[in-house]
């Protein structure tokens, strides 16, 4: 890719997290966030799986990038709400603090785990690499769903980025619309 495309590219993931995340919170209000974070997930891995395996013109692969930004960056917010659901109110920051921790971690070394699939592979380890991931979380989803229900009454989704501070997580949490 040229630089310009580089700078589409990076720019199409924002945009997608920027136009999903309100329909994707909607949504986790009204119902079960585990039932959505398997289908989000699963849209992300079909998505990944299919720029993995077609040649596509940059167009498309504007198309994917909209869509991998709208499926990972509302995927962190239901991720926080549907642990919150479990936990009062006294216990969500530690919460978050460890939340914030591993997508730390997965900053660090998923890059070097995809470069080094991508050296493997070519620039499609990069989709397979997502894909993987993508499953994984669908997967663990539906298994997790298997093993309690769901909870009766869930906290209102507030979208929140993944260096959202503990501070940001109390803003939340004293919003009286909560």
């Amino acid at each position: 890719m040229t630089i310009g495309q580089i700078a589409a590219f990076g720019a199409a993931l924002y945009i997608g997290g920027l136009v999903l995340q309100y329909p994707v919170g909607w949504l986790s209000d009204r119902m079960d966030r585990r039932a959505l974070i398997l289908w989000v997930s699963a849209l992300g891995a079909v998505v990944m799986l299919v720029a993995t395996l077609v040649e596509m013109p940059f167009a498309a692969v504007l198309v994917v990038a909209l869509l991998l930004g709208g499926t990972i960056n509302p995927l962190y917010s239901l991720l926080i709400a549907h642990t919150n659901d479990f936990l009062s109110k006294e216990e969500m920051p530690s919460a978050s603090a460890r939340l914030i921790f591993l997508n730390g971690f997965g900053a660090i070394f998923g890059p070097l785990a995809s470069g080094w699939l991508m050296s493997l592979i070519g620039a499609p380890g990069y989709f397979l690499f997502l894909c993987m991931l993508f499953a994984l979380l669908a997967a663990y989803a539906a298994w997790r769903m298997s093993q309690r229900s769901a909870p009766v009454d869930h906290a209102a989704y507030s979208g929140l980025t993944p260096t959202a501070s503990s501070l940001a997580v109390e803003a939340v949490l004293s919003d009286p619309r909560r």
